[in-house]
Formats: structure tokens, C-alpha cells, sequence
């Protein structure tokens, strides 16, 4: 769990972690100079991915109160340098006077964590202005497959997902937030996530634009896996 104050943060924090990011190499012992020259030059077409969270809870909500607000702090702490996980309007460390509607919603490793209603509308604003999601005015997880950008002030997006988590809750899709999380973070500190962006950037198209949702869908009951997948649901779609 990291500061998201603003959508600055995010694309700061995003944008340093993927330089210090290793790309996956490959190597094959005892190589003639043709084949290692292939091999460095296929090395440089690997792109470096990270699968980056960003909760838009609203801690007003009985939703957010019940479900995310009292899984923070263990969020925080099991995602480690697995995955970046974002709550945007949330953080501790705050611009003096910069929000006078601040509130102490939560603690996380001993330090108050507040909350401003200005600071979560600037970054709903912000990413509205810079992908096609659109706020739905409920308690959402949007799920992006990032790479490194040469533009300091966005990220770069190569696919993402949006998750309605109170249509999901009321669907029956997952049992709580906190066990649809762990799959993401499970799945982010496997090889898994490596090995399928790979496999995308080699057939591209389609199977790229899918990969981030069918790994959603995969943490689900096959039932959602099948309803959900039909058409670009409410509860799971593309964007």
C-alpha cells in the first residue's frame, strides 16, 4: 500500500520501481557469434511489465468500511515488492494545508493514514483524463499492465481492467476484497504474470488486450468466469 495522494504519485512511484525493474534475459551456454548476436538482440525487444492496483474506495461508504478500510494495513504488508497497490485519496504523508478536509480513516505500521474527498475527485479526474475508464461512483479496482514511459507525467498502460467490486460482492463472484487481493498478489509474485506478458508480446493482438482479464476472471468460480467473459460486463471489463 503506497501514498496516492494524487495521480502524480502514482506515476512516480510506478515509473521509478520499473527502472530498478530486471527484464526477464535469456541465455544459451557456448554460442556461436551469430546466435549470441540473435540472442542480445531479442534480450533488447523484452519489455519490462508491473501489475499496478488502484483501489477508488470511499471510506464514507459502508462498502469500503466493511470490505477494505480494516484489510489496509495487511494489504500493505503482503503485496511487499510484489505489487503496487494505490488507494487513491488515502496516505500519510500530506502537502501542509493543501486539503482542509482531511480525516484519519485508518493506522498502518503505527501512522495515521487520512483521507480527502479533493484529493480522490483529483485523481478520478486524472485518470479519466488519461485512459477510457469512466467513474462509476462505487468502490472499484482497476488492475493496469504497465511499462516504463518517456513521458514523466503519465503511465504507460499497455492493458487494464476495471473491476466493480460491489457488483461483484453482489453477484456472490468472490467471498470479500481481501481474498480477491491475495489472488492478485499471489499471482504478481509468481513467475505466472512474467511468463504471460512474455507469451503476449510474442503473439500480440488479441491474446494481449485479454491477458489482464482472463487472469481476473481466473481467480473467480467458473460460473462468473463464463458469464462475465460472455460480453464486457458491468462487473469486469476492459477499458
Amino acid at each position: 500500500m503506497i501514498d496516492a495522494i494524487c495521480y502524480k504519485d502514482i506515476v512516480e512511484s510506478v515509473n521509478k520501481d520499473l527502472k530498478s525493474l530486471p527484464i526477464k534475459m535469456k541465455f544459451f551456454d557456448s554460442v556461436d557469434p551469430v546466435t549470441s548476436n540473435a540472442m542480445q538482440e531479442i534480450n533488447s525487444k523484452i519489455k519490462k511489465h508491473t501489475l499496478v492496483a488502484i483501489l477508488f474506495c470511499n471510506p464514507n461508504t459502508d462498502f469500503c468500511k466493511k470490505e477494505i478500510l480494516a484489510s489496509l494495513s495487511y494489504l500493505h504488508h503482503r503485496s511487499k515488492e510484489h505489487i503496487n497497490i494505490f488507494c487513491c485519496g488515502y496516505g500519510a504523508y500530506w502537502p501542509e494545508h493543501k486539503y482542509p478536509d482531511l480525516n484519519v480513516v485508518t493506522s498502518i505500521s503505527g501512522t495515521d493514514w487520512c483521507y480527502s474527498d479533493n484529493s480522490f475527485v483529483e485523481a478520478i479526474e486524472a485518470f479519466e483524463n488519461t485512459t477510457k475508464w469512466k467513474y462509476s461512483g462505487e468502490n472499484e479496482l482497476l488492475l493496469l499492465d504497465a511499462s516504463p514511459s518517456s513521458d514523466v507525467s503519465n503511465l504507460n498502460i499497455n492493458n487494464a481492467i476495471v473491476c466493480n467490486l460491489e457488483r461483484m460482492k453482489s453477484d456472490k463472484a468472490f467471498s470479500s476484497v481481501r481474498s480477491l487481493l491475495e489472488d492478485v498478489i499471489r499471482y504478481a509474485s509468481s513467475t505466472s504474470a512474467t511468463d504471460a506478458w512474455e507469451f503476449s508480446d510474442k503473439k500480440g493482438g488479441e491474446l494481449a488486450v485479454d491477458l489482464l482479464k482472463n487472469t481476473m476472471l481466473s481467480f473467480l468460480p467458473k460460473q462468473f468466469q463464463t458469464s462475465y467473459k460472455k460480453a464486457e460486463s458491468y462487473a469486469v471489463k476492459k477499458i
